[in-house]
């Protein structure tokens, strides 16, 4: 493992600790320059991008040089290569917990390395836990399928929403620009069935203690590949105790690019509708740790950190 970018932040001001993966698959890499223009103290907040491969992507190694020709502070606070042999195959899980240990800010966001956010994303997340420091925020993905939207080419909100979009069943208000899950949205702790109904592996916010507390993202083998993502993690926060919530206003939003919803990937044990069926069994038997525990977790979780419930 190395570091190509390794930044100093004001730990004082930091909150949030984005958490973007890569494994040698991302062609576009918009999400970075989307996150650099938040209405919202670019110290309150910081990036760190993992590579599971040895492997510099050269776009964006362009995008940071942007930066540097332009006199910025980097896009990317920290950026960490893990150096796995291409023999090996891509596990997101392992990168989770690389950044979860990596992490300074009290809050991790481990989002969608390809998405499309509005300015105010970082805020309305910091507004959640403002209200409840103990909440596990989940944020819907709303994805366009308009192939004409590949390559990538920074579109508007208003195209994103029009010709090819797929929302789910619940949305209560749609107009080009705006979009409400509306009030009738319940958690998936009292309803598992929305796992089907929303992207629960678009993004997940939380404290990172309370991650810790459960052991991190499980290592298993059967997470390997495509299947799974944050929400085995969810799963096990509210066998923990913790509630869930989906934001109701707040979206992240995806367009159309070749072999996306993880197409020719490996894919672990799942219920045929791409949901792990070993994050379902743990969820339905109260499990809390990981059935594979990464050890620098245990490490701190063994130290004081402690499961709510």
């Amino acid at each position: 493992m190395r570091f190509v970018i390794d930044n100093q932040i004001n730990p004082r001001k930091l909150k949030i600790s984005i958490i973007l993966l890569d494994w040698k698959v991302r062609e576009s890499f918009h999400t970075i320059e989307y996150l650099n223009r938040q209405d919202i103290s670019r110290d309150t907040y910081e990036i760190i991008w993992i590579e599971f491969y040895n492997y510099l992507a050269k776009p964006l190694l362009d995008i940071i040089d942007g930066y540097k020709v332009q006199q910025q502070p980097l896009p990317i606070d920290r950026f960490i290569v893990l150096e796995y042999p291409d023999s090996f195959y891509y596990h997101k899980h392992v990168m989770y917990n690389i950044g979860l240990l990596h992490a300074r800010g009290d809050i991790v966001v481990i989002m969608d390395s390809d998405a499309i956010i509005k300015t105010d994303f970082i805020g309305c997340i910091l507004k959640e836990f403002e209200k409840n420091q103990d909440t596990v925020l989940c944020i819907e993905e709303i994805r366009n399928f308009n192939r004409d939207f590949y390559p990538f080419s920074y579109p508007s909100l208003e195209e994103v929403l029009g010709d090819g979009i797929t929302m789910p069943y619940e949305v209560k208000v749609f107009n080009k620009t705006e979009i409400n899950l509306g009030e009738s949205v319940i958690s998936l702790k009292d309803n598992p069935n929305l796992i089907h109904v929303y992207n629960y592996g678009a993004c997940l916010c939380v404290r990172r203690d309370h991650l810790i507390a459960i052991g991190g993202a499980d290592e298993h083998i059967d997470y390997l590949g495509h299947v799974c993502g944050p929400y085995d993690m969810i799963f096990r926060l509210i066998n923990a105790g913790f509630q869930d919530r989906l934001h109701p206003t707040c979206f992240l939003y995806h367009v159309y690019h070749p072999h996306q919803g993880g197409t020719d990937n490996y894919l672990g044990p799942n219920n045929g509708r791409g949901i792990s069926t070993t994050a379902l069994a743990n969820f339905e038997q109260g499990r809390v740790l990981p059935l594979k525990e990464n050890e620098e977790i245990k490490k701190l979780r063994t130290k004081g950190f402690f499961p709510k419930g």
